[in-house]
Protein backbone atom coordinates (compact mmCIF):
# COMPACT_ATOMS: atom_id res chain seq x y z
CA UNK A 1 0.00 0.00 0.00
CA UNK A 2 1.40 3.42 -1.15
CA UNK A 3 -0.19 6.03 0.73
CA UNK A 4 -1.24 3.90 3.75
CA UNK A 5 -0.83 7.02 6.33
CA UNK A 6 -2.55 9.98 4.13
CA UNK A 7 -6.19 10.66 3.89
CA UNK A 8 -7.53 8.49 1.44
CA UNK A 9 -5.01 5.36 1.37
CA UNK A 10 -5.22 5.06 5.18
CA UNK A 11 -8.93 4.41 4.76
CA UNK A 12 -8.14 1.83 1.92
CA UNK A 13 -5.28 -0.21 3.61
CA UNK A 14 -7.71 -0.02 6.78
CA UNK A 15 -10.53 -1.43 4.59
CA UNK A 16 -8.42 -4.46 3.13
CA UNK A 17 -7.44 -5.52 6.37
CA UNK A 18 -10.94 -5.19 7.73
CA UNK A 19 -11.78 -7.60 4.70
CA UNK A 20 -9.06 -10.36 5.87
CA UNK A 21 -5.58 -9.06 3.71
CA UNK A 22 -2.47 -8.93 4.94
CA UNK A 23 -1.56 -5.31 4.55
CA UNK A 24 2.23 -3.96 3.82
CA UNK A 25 3.11 0.01 3.67
CA UNK A 26 5.93 1.94 1.97
CA UNK A 27 7.63 4.48 3.75
CA UNK A 28 10.35 6.11 2.60
CA UNK A 29 13.54 6.67 4.76
CA UNK A 30 12.99 8.94 7.14
CA UNK A 31 9.23 8.83 7.03
CA UNK A 32 6.84 8.29 9.96
CA UNK A 33 6.15 4.79 11.02
CA UNK A 34 2.78 3.61 9.74
CA UNK A 35 1.15 1.68 12.83
CA UNK A 36 -0.36 -1.80 12.17
CA UNK A 37 1.68 -2.37 8.88
CA UNK A 38 4.49 -4.52 7.79
CA UNK A 39 7.26 -1.85 6.21
CA UNK A 40 8.76 -2.03 2.76
CA UNK A 41 11.44 0.96 2.06
CA UNK A 42 10.59 2.70 -0.72
CA UNK A 43 10.21 6.28 -2.08
CA UNK A 44 7.53 8.43 -4.48
CA UNK A 45 10.45 11.16 -4.70
CA UNK A 46 12.77 8.20 -6.06
CA UNK A 47 10.74 6.22 -8.51
CA UNK A 48 13.84 4.00 -9.33
CA UNK A 49 13.10 2.43 -5.66
CA UNK A 50 9.29 1.32 -6.49
CA UNK A 51 9.84 -1.30 -8.79
CA UNK A 52 11.74 -3.58 -5.84
CA UNK A 53 9.76 -2.27 -3.14
CA UNK A 54 6.16 -3.40 -5.38
CA UNK A 55 7.55 -6.57 -6.95
CA UNK A 56 6.13 -10.25 -5.22
CA UNK A 57 3.29 -8.81 -3.89
CA UNK A 58 -0.42 -9.92 -4.79
CA UNK A 59 -1.48 -6.39 -5.53
CA UNK A 60 -0.39 -3.32 -5.37
CA UNK A 61 -2.31 0.06 -4.72
CA UNK A 62 -0.99 3.15 -5.02
CA UNK A 63 -2.92 5.92 -3.24
CA UNK A 64 0.08 7.98 -2.07
CA UNK A 65 0.99 12.01 -2.73
CA UNK A 66 1.03 13.99 -6.04
CA UNK A 67 3.96 15.20 -6.68
CA UNK A 68 3.70 16.32 -9.77
CA UNK A 69 3.53 14.79 -13.47
CA UNK A 70 7.07 13.71 -13.96
CA UNK A 71 7.50 12.37 -10.82
CA UNK A 72 4.00 10.38 -10.86
CA UNK A 73 4.94 8.90 -14.26
CA UNK A 74 8.05 7.95 -13.14
CA UNK A 75 6.31 5.91 -10.38
CA UNK A 76 3.45 4.54 -12.72
CA UNK A 77 6.09 3.36 -14.82
CA UNK A 78 8.51 1.94 -12.11
CA UNK A 79 5.20 0.05 -10.38
CA UNK A 80 4.36 -1.46 -13.82
CA UNK A 81 7.21 -2.97 -13.84
CA UNK A 82 7.47 -4.84 -10.81
CA UNK A 83 4.98 -7.27 -12.15
CA UNK A 84 2.33 -6.97 -9.61
CA UNK A 85 -1.19 -6.38 -9.68
CA UNK A 86 -1.59 -2.70 -9.27
CA UNK A 87 -4.53 -0.21 -8.87
CA UNK A 88 -3.75 3.33 -9.55
CA UNK A 89 -5.55 6.49 -8.03
CA UNK A 90 -5.58 9.38 -10.45
CA UNK A 91 -8.53 11.65 -10.42
CA UNK A 92 -11.69 12.98 -12.08
CA UNK A 93 -9.73 16.27 -13.15
CA UNK A 94 -8.50 14.60 -16.17
CA UNK A 95 -11.47 14.66 -18.11
CA UNK A 96 -13.05 17.47 -19.69
CA UNK A 97 -16.26 19.25 -18.62
CA UNK A 98 -19.70 18.63 -19.50
CA UNK A 99 -20.83 14.77 -19.64
CA UNK A 100 -18.51 11.92 -19.44
CA UNK A 101 -18.23 8.19 -18.78
CA UNK A 102 -15.81 5.41 -18.14
CA UNK A 103 -14.79 5.58 -21.57
CA UNK A 104 -14.83 9.45 -22.24
CA UNK A 105 -11.56 10.26 -23.53
CA UNK A 106 -9.37 12.68 -21.36
CA UNK A 107 -9.35 16.29 -21.38
CA UNK A 108 -6.83 16.95 -18.47
CA UNK A 109 -7.51 20.45 -16.56
CA UNK A 110 -3.94 21.78 -16.04
CA UNK A 111 -4.10 20.58 -12.15
CA UNK A 112 -3.60 17.27 -13.66
CA UNK A 113 -1.33 17.86 -16.65
CA UNK A 114 0.34 14.58 -17.56
CA UNK A 115 -2.45 12.12 -15.39
CA UNK A 116 -3.53 11.26 -18.71
CA UNK A 117 0.02 9.89 -19.81
CA UNK A 118 0.10 8.29 -16.21
CA UNK A 119 -3.05 6.68 -16.93
CA UNK A 120 -2.37 4.72 -19.81
CA UNK A 121 1.15 3.73 -18.73
CA UNK A 122 -0.76 1.83 -16.12
CA UNK A 123 -3.51 0.19 -18.47
CA UNK A 124 -1.00 -0.51 -21.06
CA UNK A 125 1.01 -2.46 -18.17
CA UNK A 126 -2.04 -4.72 -17.31
CA UNK A 127 -3.01 -1.98 -14.52
CA UNK A 128 -6.20 -0.73 -13.08
CA UNK A 129 -7.01 2.68 -12.76
CA UNK A 130 -9.68 4.71 -10.11
CA UNK A 131 -11.42 8.16 -10.47
CA UNK A 132 -12.27 9.62 -7.62
CA UNK A 133 -14.58 12.62 -7.57
CA UNK A 134 -14.36 15.55 -4.77
CA UNK A 135 -13.35 13.43 -1.39
CA UNK A 136 -15.21 14.56 1.68
CA UNK A 137 -15.75 12.73 5.22
CA UNK A 138 -13.39 12.28 8.04
CA UNK A 139 -10.39 14.93 9.08
CA UNK A 140 -8.36 15.67 6.25
CA UNK A 141 -10.50 15.66 3.40
CA UNK A 142 -8.22 18.31 1.22
CA UNK A 143 -10.21 20.33 -0.75
CA UNK A 144 -12.86 20.32 1.86
CA UNK A 145 -10.68 21.00 4.36
CA UNK A 146 -9.47 24.11 1.99
CA UNK A 147 -12.72 25.52 2.08
CA UNK A 148 -13.97 25.25 5.61
CA UNK A 149 -10.94 26.99 6.59
CA UNK A 150 -11.51 29.61 3.83
CA UNK A 151 -15.11 30.21 5.09
CA UNK A 152 -13.43 30.10 8.56
CA UNK A 153 -11.57 32.72 7.69
CA UNK A 154 -13.52 35.07 6.24
CA UNK A 155 -17.05 34.09 7.66
CA UNK A 156 -18.74 32.82 5.03
CA UNK A 157 -18.67 30.06 2.52
CA UNK A 158 -16.61 30.69 -0.93
CA UNK A 159 -17.07 29.14 -4.11
CA UNK A 160 -15.88 30.61 -7.66
CA UNK A 161 -17.66 32.62 -10.74
CA UNK A 162 -21.39 31.54 -11.53
CA UNK A 163 -23.30 29.38 -9.04
CA UNK A 164 -24.27 26.59 -9.90
CA UNK A 165 -21.01 24.71 -11.57
CA UNK A 166 -21.27 21.00 -10.50
CA UNK A 167 -19.02 18.17 -9.85
CA UNK A 168 -18.72 14.80 -8.80
CA UNK A 169 -18.32 13.50 -5.20
CA UNK A 170 -17.86 10.62 -3.23
CA UNK A 171 -17.64 10.28 0.60
CA UNK A 172 -14.33 8.44 1.56
CA UNK A 173 -15.52 5.11 3.05
CA UNK A 174 -17.27 4.43 -0.13
CA UNK A 175 -14.37 5.16 -2.32
CA UNK A 176 -12.59 2.16 0.01
CA UNK A 177 -14.81 0.00 -0.63
CA UNK A 178 -14.25 0.38 -4.47
CA UNK A 179 -11.13 -0.29 -3.95
CA UNK A 180 -12.13 -3.73 -2.77
CA UNK A 181 -14.86 -4.24 -5.35
CA UNK A 182 -11.70 -3.42 -8.17
CA UNK A 183 -9.29 -5.43 -6.58
CA UNK A 184 -11.92 -8.67 -6.48
CA UNK A 185 -13.18 -8.38 -9.87
CA UNK A 186 -11.87 -5.43 -12.10
CA UNK A 187 -10.31 -6.65 -15.70
CA UNK A 188 -6.59 -6.03 -15.80
CA UNK A 189 -6.04 -2.49 -18.32
CA UNK A 190 -9.95 -0.98 -16.87
CA UNK A 191 -10.30 2.23 -15.44
CA UNK A 192 -13.58 3.19 -12.88
CA UNK A 193 -15.12 5.98 -11.80
CA UNK A 194 -15.62 6.94 -8.00
CA UNK A 195 -18.36 8.68 -7.42
CA UNK A 196 -21.80 9.11 -6.01
CA UNK A 197 -23.69 11.48 -7.03
CA UNK A 198 -22.92 15.03 -8.71
CA UNK A 199 -23.21 18.26 -6.20
CA UNK A 200 -23.36 22.26 -7.07
CA UNK A 201 -20.22 24.11 -5.40
CA UNK A 202 -21.91 26.77 -4.37
CA UNK A 203 -24.49 24.87 -1.87
CA UNK A 204 -21.37 23.07 -0.45
CA UNK A 205 -19.83 26.56 0.26
CA UNK A 206 -23.20 27.32 1.90
CA UNK A 207 -23.32 24.33 4.05
CA UNK A 208 -19.45 24.95 5.37
CA UNK A 209 -20.28 28.47 5.43
CA UNK A 210 -23.11 28.08 7.99
CA UNK A 211 -25.95 28.59 5.27
CA UNK A 212 -23.92 31.82 3.58
CA UNK A 213 -21.85 31.94 0.55
CA UNK A 214 -20.40 34.52 -1.85
CA UNK A 215 -18.64 34.47 -5.37
CA UNK A 216 -15.07 34.85 -6.10
CA UNK A 217 -13.55 35.61 -9.38
CA UNK A 218 -11.03 33.57 -10.09
CA UNK A 219 -8.44 35.59 -9.70
CA UNK A 220 -8.72 36.37 -5.89
CA UNK A 221 -9.21 32.93 -6.00
CA UNK A 222 -6.07 32.12 -7.80
CA UNK A 223 -4.18 34.62 -5.15
CA UNK A 224 -5.97 32.23 -1.92
CA UNK A 225 -6.09 28.86 -3.25
CA UNK A 226 -3.35 29.13 -6.78
CA UNK A 227 -4.19 26.82 -9.96
CA UNK A 228 -6.72 24.90 -8.24
CA UNK A 229 -9.14 28.04 -8.86
CA UNK A 230 -9.46 27.55 -12.11
CA UNK A 231 -10.78 23.92 -11.67
CA UNK A 232 -13.67 25.34 -9.37
CA UNK A 233 -15.42 27.06 -12.30
CA UNK A 234 -15.24 23.70 -14.95
CA UNK A 235 -18.88 21.89 -14.30
CA UNK A 236 -18.62 18.02 -14.65
CA UNK A 237 -21.60 15.50 -14.44
CA UNK A 238 -19.13 12.43 -14.53
CA UNK A 239 -20.99 8.51 -14.81
CA UNK A 240 -20.10 5.45 -12.81
CA UNK A 241 -23.03 3.61 -13.94
CA UNK A 242 -20.38 1.21 -15.83
CA UNK A 243 -18.37 0.84 -12.64
CA UNK A 244 -21.71 0.34 -10.24
CA UNK A 245 -23.14 -2.09 -12.87
CA UNK A 246 -20.02 -4.58 -13.80
CA UNK A 247 -18.33 -4.55 -10.63
CA UNK A 248 -21.34 -4.02 -7.82
CA UNK A 249 -20.39 -1.53 -6.27
CA UNK A 250 -23.06 0.93 -4.26
CA UNK A 251 -22.55 3.90 -2.27
CA UNK A 252 -24.03 3.79 0.96
CA UNK A 253 -23.10 6.73 2.79
CA UNK A 254 -24.48 10.49 3.84
CA UNK A 255 -25.38 12.70 0.88
CA UNK A 256 -22.05 15.97 0.57
CA UNK A 257 -24.99 18.14 1.77
CA UNK A 258 -26.46 16.38 4.71
CA UNK A 259 -22.74 15.22 5.97
CA UNK A 260 -21.27 19.18 5.85
CA UNK A 261 -24.44 20.40 7.40
CA UNK A 262 -23.96 18.34 10.15
CA UNK A 263 -20.46 18.30 10.51
CA UNK A 264 -20.32 22.04 10.18
CA UNK A 265 -23.60 22.26 12.12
Amino acid sequence: MIGASGYIGSRVARAFAGAGHRVSALRRPGGSAVDGYAEVPGDLREPATLTAAAAGFDRVIHAGAYLGAELELAAARALVAAGSPLIFTTGLAVLGGGRTDEGSEPDPHPVAAGRELVERAVTAGGGVVIRPGLVYGGSGAPVIDLLAATADTHGTGVYVGEPGTRWPVVHVDDLADLYLAVAAGAPPGTIWHAVAETARLDQIAAALGGGSAVSWPVDRAAAEWGPLAGLFTRTQEVSAARTMAELGWQPTQLSVLSYLRRWRG
